[in-house]
């Protein structure tokens, strides 16, 4: 499995960071689009320059929540595939609720019709609603569904769902994938027992929002907690060294992870089996 950061940057980012979506690709050679946000098309085609249409390429989407740099290109991926011929439905996978939200709230106004026929989520998408905290299996990889904080607000929650991700056919620790969410240590510090990588949502502004954890809150985490974390969704031009301050780094725009299998002994970060290593591309 390959885990692509096609964007890093948070909602209000610049070419030079695109806004935090992933593409990941099963040993099978399928992708996954994990989360498809308002400036999906400029970052895909950068991610797949030799491809003569890169959303061809895309076989499952993945959905944590509804702000529009998450789903801000649903429905320029939906009309495309839809009247292109040789393009199946691709699956797309969401905590069931959230699916049914996203369609009523934010596509239906853009998708709900097309001349003479009234349409609906299925006919652009092989839709496969998940349980919130619940999981699914797509080419060998188990993704499992955490729900993470992201907006509360007294009267409504608004949850990002997180995934855990690991090989369905065991073997080796599970990365962690937060989207969005507020800082939550003690959950972080027991999900970091039992995974050998954590890519962690991180807001960098002078400025917080509260919706997002901060760097300078992440700071505090203990530090084998730190030492398995790479950082995105931050702002451009951030001020800070997180390699000094015991992090693995900022993840950079192209920058892709695969489970490599380690040859003789456990791995360096201390989990047996499979070894997470990181290239920039």
């Amino acid at each position: 499995m390959k885990i692509r950061f096609i964007g890093v940057g948070s909602a209000f980012t610049t070419p030079d960071y695109f806004q935090s979506n992933l593409l990941i690709t099963a040993p099978s050679g399928k992708k996954m689009l994990v989360d498809c946000g308002s400036d999906i098309r400029f970052s895909l085609r950068e991610s797949m320059p030799d491809a003569p249409l890169p959303y061809e390429g895309i076989d499952a989407v993945y959905i944590s929540h509804l702000h529009s740099d998450h789903i801000g290109g649903m429905e320029w991926l939906a009309f495309l595939t839809y009247f292109n011929p040789n393009q199946q439905r691709p699956q797309l996978y969401m905590e069931a609720a959230t699916m049914r939200e996203m369609w009523r709230t934010s596509l239906k106004g853009g998708l709900g019709c097309i001349e003479g026929k009234r349409m609906h989520l299925t006919d652009y998408f092989d839709c496969r609603p998940a349980a919130a905290n619940g999981s699914f299996v797509w080419e060998s990889i188990r993704f499992t569904l955490v729900q993470m904080p992201h907006i509360i607000n007294g009267y409504r929650d608004f949850h990002s769902y997180g995934l855990l991700m690991e090989d369905a056919r065991g073997g080796g620790a599970p990365i962690f994938f937060t989207t969005d969410t507020q800082y939550r240590p003690h959950l972080i510090r027991d999900i970091a027992q039992d995974v050998a990588l954590i890519l962690h949502d991180c807001e960098t502004s002078p400025v917080r929002s509260i919706v997002h954890a901060h760097y300078r809150d992440l700071r505090q985490l203990p530090a084998e907690v730190r030492a398995k974390m790479w950082l995105y969704h931050y702002q451009p031009d951030p001020a800070f060294d997180p390699e000094r301050d015991g992090f693995r780094g900022f993840v950079k725009k192209g920058q892709e992870f695969s489970l490599a299998q380690e040859a003789d002994g456990p791995a360096s970060n201390g989990w047996p089996g499979p070894l997470i290593r990181a290239r920039e591309t």
